[in-house]
């Protein structure tokens, strides 16, 4: 998933993001406009005003501001000066604001549980001031979710005492919020009345909270248990009213052990003489089942019938329709209130094209004739013997270059078309190429159906990080997106293709979020189960940026993803997952993927984005690079090793370790060991007993290319420095211990021409030239050459962390050359001892070798592979070039 530096509302509420991400729907939050110098010292008098009188807690937040660039300093103020008409009063000093753009503010509760403007968290919101008199000087006015920053008072409506919300602690208690302290006056009932849509419920009693005389916090308790398929109201006689929230009972204990189901029959059950439905929707009043007419290309099929479906156990529904029902058109519609919500089944295989309505299909029937007698490549099931090939559907094959016959290209079988070259009629290009290089798994940006682009075109690019349909492929990459088998067909044909090609194949899957909560299938069948809330606000939570979060702890969600995940493995014979925004997960769910993959092939690989992110779940519940030791056999990019080779990717011009900056070392030390704990001062802060839980990497298709990154970084270097600086960055990665990961083209050196967010830039910019693989063939040998060792010498590929403790030993060298040795007898390798340097230096190195003797040199200055390069005979030191990696054996 892309990710953007300059969105300064999670830049700086979400801290301590590894990533910080943008809305693949929304595209790019927009800076401030850039406007005259503000002066070096500021001081400015905030008034805030809050309509419902409520400030607890609130407190003014404000940053250093660069429109593009890093900002600077940040500092928080209390609202602690004289109150006035107008309401709160902050008196905020910065200095050192020369070179910047604005003083960035933020109005904030606590330590950003909320912000205070309407836009909230996925459209950014912030404010900025720029308007400074010749001594620093401002005054501001503003106002509870108004964005606008008022240069004097502005007239502003207090509220009347009232009901502000209502919600659902269990299923007979209810807490209501008041802009106002209450008293109780011993009336029955208060004043309250809750009324659902079938009529008036029974109070019980009216209390304040434990210990209070009077409280803005009212709890009601009801004489029975409320029916969860009722829309309830509480009323007061002066306070008004309000809608209940009852989403809040979805976590209770109540809910769970009455509404969790647990067979493996939702969605539809295909066979010739009947089809079954089940559909979970425990909130529903009444629920049906529609079909529709044959589909024609350009019309929408008409309504053939509706039947009401019967409620069956744990909030589920169900009806039968006999005959044979393959390719029936057919959604769910559930009744709330007066209002029937229309959706597609979450659980549907196919759909028509933009995946606007479900279809039952034979699946027996779209399954290739040999399929499942095509064996996978062997494989022993450890990551560390892994090495990870990412490319996108389209971008693979899409540029005439690809040598893909035109009818294919962009299409799952354009990029299993053998014997593929490109413009020079020699080099292979596509799934020859891939094999070629050495990699065993090939990992595919999303495949399942997203809503990103338009089906009916041919002509459209996006990387589909926004889900619509998971459980049914892309249509735009099959030949015929109208068919709903198609899609199907030619997907089993793309994963029999690279099986047969000695490819494993992975599926980047997207749970995190949805291309839009409010149309999401599962919410129009139980509203407000499928995502989280902000605890505070009650709007959606949006940890992830892209306006939504997958509530996967709860229990219907989290069987959701892994009956997904066991779809996807067992009809289509998937060989690993990569878990976007994994982080926005939790422990439990991810662990009992792992767990249910076990069962079906314990060499299924799974890795994911274990970014910390979100504020819902605890810190302890995320499935984030700090939780990885409660998730054995779940590995998670390695963003240390990344940005220590290359240098931060939120600031091109940066640079790392291979580009010079020495005091990287350190970093690069931890990622050489797969970052386990491994002493002697390096790290490991993840606490792994596995290294191959750490994904090395140095590129993916988030941000700058490594080439674009050293470009940027490496201001007017030649392309033989950009070169020589791209090998070192790329072996260090390779060669560590974990699981290496490679971008597609990275190989050959892609570029993006600097476009560091091409999740919708176009072809032009995001297809392979497979030309460059011509030009760089030189670049493609040496990481075949890498990957040749790595893969024929398993001292490369320790796969536990006494191993890599036993097995790996570092040497001091001069001018920060990591240089270490890898001891053959831990791993049974047919090389004794092994020596690896990396010299990020501008001049040759001379470093002392294990010991003395005969060594052969099989990685240097731009050459690698199992054949001998050069022997040093009874050497003791060995020069390594310049800005290059050496590896030599004995």
């Amino acid at each position: 998933m892309q990710l953007l530096p300059n969105s300064k509302t999670l830049k700086h509420a979400l801290a301590v993001f590894t990533s910080l991400v943008i809305s693949v729907a929304g595209g790019l939050v927009a800076a401030p406009p850039a406007l005259a110098a503000i002066p070096d010292s500021v001081n400015v008098t905030v008034h805030y005003n809050r309509p419902n009188g409520d400030y607890t807690g609130w407190n003014v937040f404000v940053w250093k501001n660069m429109n593009s660039g890093t900002d600077g300093s940040s500092a928080v103020f209390n609202f602690d000066q004289p109150d006035d008409a107008f309401g709160k009063v902050a008196n905020v000093t910065m200095s050192g604001l020369t070179g910047y753009d604005s003083l960035g503010i933020i109005i904030r509760l606590g330590d950003f549980a909320k912000k205070d403007t309407a836009a909230g968290w996925a459209n950014n919101g912030d404010r900025f001031i720029t308007n400074f008199d010749a001594k620093g000087n401002a005054e501001v006015w503003l106002v509870q979710g108004d964005e606008k920053i008022y240069q004097q008072a502005p007239v502003v409506q207090q509220a009347g005492p009232k009901i502000l919300s209502a919600a659902l602690t269990s299923n007979t208690t209810l807490s209501v919020l008041l802009n106002t302290k209450y008293k109780l006056t011993g009336t029955a009932g208060e004043g309250f009345t809750v009324t659902g849509s079938k009529g008036v419920a029974t109070i019980a009693g009216v209390a304040l909270p434990a210990g209070q005389t009077e409280s803005s916090t009212v709890l009601i308790t009801l004489s029975n248990p409320i029916d969860v398929a009722q829309s309830y109201t509480v009323s007061h006689t002066s306070l008004g009213s309000a809608t209940v929230n009852a989403t809040t009972i979805y976590d209770t204990k109540w809910f769970n052990n009455n509404f969790t189901y647990t067979g493996n029959d939702l969605g539809n059950t295909y066979s010739r003489e009947q089809t079954q439905f089940r559909v979970w929707a425990p909130t529903a009043q009444e629920m049906k089942l529609v079909s529709y007419g044959t589909w024609t290309k350009g019309s929408t099929p008409a309504v053939v019938s509706e039947t009401a479906m019967t409620k069956d156990v744990n909030g589920t529904w169900v009806t039968t329709v006999n005959g044979d029902q393959n390719l029936l058109i057919y959604t769910y519609k559930a009744k709330f209130g007066t209002k029937w919500n229309e959706a597609v089944d979450p659980y549907v295989r196919a759909t028509t094209i933009n995946g606007a309505l479900g279809v039952v299909v034979d699946l027996n029937a779209t399954t290739p004739k040999t399929f499942a007698a095509t064996p996978k490549p062997t494989f022993s099931g450890k990551s560390t013997d892994a090495v990870f090939y990412e490319a996108n559907v389209r971008d693979a094959t899409i540029d005439a270059s690809s040598g893909v016959d035109a009818s294919l290209r962009g299409k799952f079988l354009g990029l299993i078309q053998h014997g593929t070259t490109a413009t020079n009629g020699k080099t292979p290009t596509g799934i020859d190429a891939i094999r070629d290089l050495g990699v065993t798994h090939v990992q595919l940006l999303p495949i399942f159906d997203f809503a990103s682009v338009d089906e009916y075109q041919n002509n459209q690019q996006n990387w589909g990080y926004d889900p619509l349909n998971y459980n049914v492929p892309e249509g735009s990459y099959s030949t015929d997106a109208s068919n709903p088998v198609t899609r199907i067909t030619e997907l089993k044909q793309l994963i029999q293709g690279m099986h047969s090609a000695g490819l494993r194949v992975v599926m980047d899957v997207v749970y995190n979020h949805v291309s839009s909560a409010s149309e999401f299938s599962f919410e129009q069948l139980v509203p407000g189960y499928f995502f989280r809330l902000d605890p505070i606000s009650g709007d959606l939570a949006n940890g992830t940026g892209c306006g939504n979060e997958v509530a996967s702890e709860r229990p219907m969600v989290r069987k959701f993803i892994v009956d997904s995940v066991e779809y996807w493995t067992t009809e289509y014979g998937m060989d690993g997952y990569r878990f976007d925004l994994m982080g926005i997960l939790d422990v439990t769910t991810m662990n009992q993927v792992r767990a249910m993959l076990d069962k079906i092939d314990p060499t299924i690989l799974v890795i994911g984005e274990g970014w910390n992110m979100g504020s819902v779940l605890s810190d302890s519940q995320k499935a984030d690079q700090p939780n990885l030791a409660s998730m054995p056999g779940i590995s998670a990019f390695n963003d240390g090793i990344r940005d220590g080779i290359k240098g931060s990717v939120f600031n091109a011009s940066e640079r790392g370790y291979a580009q010079g900056k020495l005091g990287n070392s350190g970093t690069v030390k931890e990622g050489i060991v797969g970052n386990v704990p491994y002493g002697s001062g390096i790290g490991g802060g993840w606490g792994l007993t596995q290294p191959g839980q750490s994904v090395n990497y140095v590129e993916a298709h988030d941000n700058l290319t490594l080439f674009d990154k050293l470009k940027a970084s490496m201001d007017g270097a030649s392309s033989a420095k950009i070169k020589k600086i791209f090998e070192l960055s790329s072996s260090i990665a390779i060669l560590a211990q974990g699981l290496p990961f490679i971008h597609s083209g990275q190989e050959f050196m892609r570029t993006k021409q600097g476009n560091d967010n091409s999740y919708q830039a176009g072809d032009a910019i995001n297809s392979l030239k497979w030309n460059t693989r011509t030009a760089n063939a030189d670049v493609v040998n040496y990481f075949k050459g890498l990957i040749a060792i790595r893969s024929a010498h398993p001292a490369f590929r320790l796969d536990t962390t006494d191993k890599v403790r036993a097995g790996l030993k570092f040497i001091n060298a001069k001018r920060s050359v990591v240089a270490y040795q890898l001891n053959g007898s831990v791993s049974g390798d047919s090389w004794s001892t092994i020596f690896v340097a990396h010299n990020p230096n501008a001049k040759s190195v001379v470093v002392k070798l294990p010991g003395k003797g005969n060594w052969q040199i099989v990685v240097s200055g731009g050459k690698a592979g199992l054949n001998t390069i050069k022997t040093l005979r009874n050497a003791a030191s060995v020069p390594v070039p310049a800005q290059s990696t050496m590896v030599v054996h004995n």
